[in-house]
Parts: structure tokens; sequence; C-alpha cells
């Protein structure tokens, strides 16, 4: 598929998302979606749609998304996520071809986004996974943490409600190690995230 074809396809399915779950999108600081280096934008995994919604959300800055590498293999998803611009990633065993291939687009210029539970959650999320962190180290990518809350109702019933937030650098001061750093980065980023969750909640009530 040409790349014409393939920006067409992909604001056709943009546009469906916003149709469909009618996105109400709140920014900490908008300037970070004018920024022309690549971002590392990582947020609470809450369903499967999570990939393509969020993506569409940030589609100013075209961002590559993870995906599990079985649904990237399924026939009946595989345009879809080709198109729309996905990295794999193997769950089943210790997989670090997804890093070099986020490291390869973000020092191209792109912007990645990850969901660092790995996989989903309703209600309390999983422990964040360290990877975002070493790959936002190593590259020198800003970091935006995002957060949504609400079911995938389509056309109908609540909306959905997402929070972008600001960005902000990592560099592992000399003194620690670049893995505890990593996690610790991440211990940080699943507390603000959570944080976002409950913002995005009393929101909800108050409106």
């Amino acid at each position: 598929m040409g790349t014409v074809a393939q920006g067409i396809l992909r604001k056709l399915i943009q546009a469906g998302m916003y149709i469909a779950f009618r996105p109400k999108i709140t920014y900490m600081n908008p300037e970070v979606m004018n920024s022309k280096e690549p971002i590392i934008f990582i947020c609470n995994h809450m369903s499967h749609n999570d990939g393509a919604l969020i993506a569409s959300v940030l589609h100013k800055k075209k961002p590559y998304f993870l995906i599990a590498k079985d649904w990237y293999d399924k026939k009946q998803f595989g345009v879809f996520l080709k198109t729309y611009g996905s990295v794999p990633v193997d769950r089943e065993g210790m997989d670090t071809s997804w890093y070099d291939a986020c490291r390869k687009l973000v020092e191209a210029g792109n912007s990645i986004l990850i969901f660092p539970e790995g996989k989903t959650s309703k209600s309390e999320m999983n422990e964040f996974q360290p990877g975002f962190a070493v790959l936002a180290e190593k590259t020198g990518a800003k970091v935006v943490e995002c957060a949504h809350i609400g079911e995938y109702h389509a056309f109908f019933g609540e909306r959905k409600r997402i929070l972008i937030g600001d960005a902000y650098q990592l560099e592992c001061p000399k003194e620690i190690r670049k893995s505890i750093y990593a996690k610790q980065v991440a211990a940080e980023a699943r507390t603000r995230i959570s944080e976002m969750k409950q913002q995005l909640w009393a929101e909800k009530r108050n409106n």
C-alpha cells in the first residue's frame, strides 16, 4: 500500500474512532502536540481498542503503538495494524525486538505510544514495565503521560475521557544503575497516571 493510500486510510480510521467513541480530551499543556521532536507517550491500558483510539487522539504526532504479536498476526487485523503504524511485541518470551524497532523509529523522528502495563486492567493498574524509560533515556526523547477512563460505548452512552500530560526528559544520575533508574521512573509514572485517572473521575462526577 502506497504512502498516500496509507495516509487516507489512517485518517478514515481516526475519524471513525472520534465518531464512535467521542473522546473528551484535556491537555495539561497543549503545546506538547506542536513539538517537532519525537515523543514517547505512555498510557494506562483498559482495552484492545486503546491503541487505535489513543493514537487517533494523538494524531498530530502520528505515533506508532505497541501491540501484542498474537493480535498483530491475526489476518483480520493485519492491514489495519500495519497501516496505522504498530510494533509487535511477543508476550510469551523475552522479546527485545520491539525495543530495537522503537529505537530506530524514534531516532528517525517518529513518536511512540506504549502501554507499560503490558496487559489490560479494569480498576487498579498493573505494575509498569520499565522499557519505555530505558527507551526514553537512551534516545533522549521526552515522555508524555496519558490517562483515560470510561467504557467503550460506540455512538451512544458515556464518552471516553482522556487526559494528556506535559512532557519531561529523563536523565539517569551517574550514581544510579540505569536498570534501577528505569524501574524507579516506571513506578513514579504509574503513580502519576493513577492520580490523573482520579482527576478524570472527579471531573466526570462534577459535570
